[in-house]
C-alpha cells in the first residue's frame, strides 16, 4: 500500500522548510524502569506557570497596531501555517518549558509568538545546528518576523496580514523587544514536573519491524526533522520530547509517503483535557480521543497518567488507517515492555 506524501502546506511554507537536520540527542533524565504496575503519579490538570509576567493578552495588545485585533486568540501555537509536526502536543511546547505560546487569527491574517526562559540553553543548541543562531527583526510586504534574545529569554514572532510592510519594522521590533525585556525583568523559578517521557527514544514506543508487519509494507523511521528552528530546539532538547516519523524507505522527509507520526507533551495531561475529539478506548491508556486532521490524516490522542501522546496516521487516498491498533501496541510497549519477536 502506497501512502500519499506528507505535503508542506500553508501560507508560510518557507517556515516549514526552514528546519531539517539529523535528530539531535537530548540529555535525558533517566527513564523510569519498565514495570507491570507503574507507580501512580500526581496528575496535574492545570497549565504550568510561566516563569515571567507576560501573558497572551499582553502579546495580543502588542500586535493590535500592527495586524489589528484578530479573532481566535489562544494560548497555543497555530496549526494552519506551521510546521507539520506542530498540531497537537507541540502546540504547547512553550508552556512545558516555562514560557508562553500564543497565536490569533486565521489563514487571511494571523500572528504567533513563542517566548521561553533559559534562552542561553536554546541559543547554545541552535548554534550547533547547520544554520546556527541568527537574531533578526524585520517586516516586508505582508509579513513580519523576529528571533531575538533579551537577558534570559528567547522570543520568536511571526505575523501575516495584508497591509503590513517595511514601514512597520521599527514599531514591530520595539513591540517584540518590549515583550522580551518585560519577561526577562520578571523572571523567576517555576516548578518543573518530571515525566517518564523525557528522553525516551522512538524505539521504546514501536519498532520499524512492528510497523512493517502492521502495514504490510517496508517502513523506516526518518530522523530528519525540523531541527533548525527554535520550536524544535525547545521541543526536543529543552522539553526532552521525541518526534517519531515513519515513512516508506525511499525519499527524504518531504518526499517519502508517510505512515505514522508520534508526538508528545511530557506532563501534558492538562493540555490533553482541553483537546477536542471523540472519546474512544485504548487498552492501558487513561484516556483517548480521536479527531480528523486538516489534510486527511487521523489523530489519536492518548493520556498516560500525566502525559499526552499523539498518534497520527496518514491518508493513502482511501482514508487514513485506523490508529487504535497501533496506539494499543505503543501503550503496551511503553508501559509494560515490548514482546519478544516470534
Amino acid at each position: 500500500m502506497r501512502l500519499r506524501s506528507l505535503l508542506v502546506v500553508g501560507a508560510a511554507a518557507a517556515l516549514i522548510l526552514s528546519g531539517c537536520t539529523a535528530q539531535p540527542t537530548p540529555t535525558p533524565r533517566p527513564s523510569a524502569p519498565v514495570s507491570e504496575t507503574p507507580t501512580p503519579e500526581p496528575e496535574p490538570m492545570t497549565a504550568p506557570d510561566a516563569a515571567f509576567d507576560v501573558s497572551c493578552d499582553d502579546v495580543g495588545a502588542a500586535f493590535e497596531t500592527i495586524t489589528g485585533a484578530l479573532p481566535h486568540e489562544q494560548s497555543a501555537l497555530q496549526t494552519f501555517s506551521n510546521m507539520n509536526w506542530i498540531p497537537g502536543p507541540a502546540q504547547y511546547l512553550a508552556q512545558r518549558a516555562g514560557g508562553i505560546g500564543c497565536s490569533a487569527g486565521d489563514e487571511s491574517a494571523w500572528w504567533e509568538v513563542l517566548l521561553v526562559p533559559d534562552g542561553d540553553v536554546v541559543v547554545a543548541g541552535m548554534t550547533e545546528k547547520p544554520e546556527g543562531w541568527r537574531e533578526h527583526t524585520a517586516c516586508v510586504e505582508g509579513s513580519c518576523s523576529a528571533q531575538l534574545t533579551a537577558g534570559d529569554v528567547v522570543l520568536v514572532a511571526k505575523a501575516y496580514a495584508r497591509g503590513i510592510g517595511p514601514g512597520e519594522s521599527v514599531e514591530f521590533e520595539s513591540a517584540m523587544r518590549g515583550l522580551a525585556e518585560r519577561a526577562t525583568s520578571s523572571i523567576r523559578a517555576v516548578e518543573y514536573v518530571d515525566s517518564t517521557l523525557v528522553g525516551v527514544r522512538c524505539e521504546r514506543f514501536i519498532s520499524e519491524e512492528e510497523l512493517s508487519a502492521h502495514f504490510g509494507a517496508e517502513v523506516r523511521r526518518l530522523v530528519d526533522f525540523g531541527g533548525w528552528s527554535v520550536e524544535s530546539e525547545v521541543y526536543e532538547n529543552v522539553n526532552g520530547s521525541s518526534q517519531c516519523y515513519y515513512a516508506e524507505p525511499v525519499g527524504g522527509v518531504y518526499e517519502a509517503a508517510g505512515y505514522l507520526r508520534i508526538t508528545m507533551l511530557p506532563a501534558g495531561a492538562w493540555a490533553f483535557e482541553g483537546q477536542e475529539g471523540t472519546p474512544t478506548t485504548v487498552a492501558g491508556a487513561d484516556g483517548a480521543k480521536e479527531s480528523p486532521g486538516e489534510h486527511g490524516e487521523r489523530h489519536l490522542d492518548v493520556r498516560l497518567g500525566i502525559d499526552w501522546i499523539r498518534i497520527t496516521t496518514f491518508d493513502d487516498g482511501s482514508g487514513a488507517p485506523d490508529p487504535v491498533a497501533i496506539a494499543t501496541k505503543i501503550v503496551r510497549n511503553f508501559t509494560i515492555g515490548q514482546t519478544a519477536p516470534q
